[in-house]
């Protein structure tokens, strides 16, 4: 069970559960995890998070985010 004092929180991209420090925000979770953030699309919640809000957007306990690629073709 969670501590609801922890300084910790649970949450899942593309459906793998990583755990960060509570009140981080999309761009931190994106650096610390080397996230590929060129040409990428981040979505929490099903909600797209344009890349000029990423360092304004905090992730909470649950959150479901999704990570696209643009990949390029004709």
């Amino acid at each position: 069970m969670t501590n609801p004092n922890s300084t910790d929180i649970t949450i899942t991209i593309n459906q793998q559960t990583q755990v960060v420090a509570r009140n981080s925000h999309l761009g931190q979770i994106i650096s610390l995890l080397g996230l590929p953030a060129t040409g990428c699309v981040f979505a929490i919640n099903n909600q797209v998070i344009p890349q000029s809000e990423w360092s304004n957007t905090t992730v909470n306990q649950g959150d479901q985010i999704a990570l696209f690629q643009a990949i390029a073709g004709g």
